[in-house]
């Protein structure tokens, strides 16, 4: 689900209400394309909702934009911390998209272990994707 870089290049500039409601119609859209029923929406509105959270308590917004950056970059920090920003919202994005997707409390094992796999996954296009985007 290499969509959820959408949500992680939302610029840090946007109103939060805007954020939101970008993550929900990117979710709504790839619902109305799959028959989801609203799964994508919930999902990317959770992690949209999260990374404002997060930016806002973790991270310096003002430092990142001072050094000319629009959302986060590996050069910020470090590339461990980045990895970790990234890998723990992707986690949650498809923790919250596999639980409603299985929709029962005795799936609890292999709804751990496709979002495992699947962020592992979903990670790796990532930063496939931000290698490729630097090299240009």
């Amino acid at each position: 689900m290499p969509y959820v870089l959408f949500v992680f290049l939302l610029p840090f500039t946007y109103n939060r209400y805007l954020i939101l409601l970008t993550a929900f119609f990117s979710g709504l859209f790839l619902d109305a394309l799959n028959n989801s029923g609203g799964l994508h929406a919930a999902a990317c509105s959770t992690l949209a909702f999260t990374r404002i959270i997060v930016d806002t308590k973790i991270l310096d917004t003002d430092a990142i934009q001072l050094q000319g950056f629009r959302y986060l970059t590996p050069v910020y920090k470090n590339f461990r911390f980045y990895a970790l920003y990234l890998f723990f919202l992707t986690f949650l994005h498809h923790w919250i998209y596999f639980t409603l997707d299985f929709s029962s409390i005795y799936s609890f094992f292999p709804v751990l272990l496709v979002s495992i796999v699947s962020s592992v996954g979903s990670f790796l296009l990532i930063l496939l994707y931000k290698i490729i985007a630097g090299i240009r």
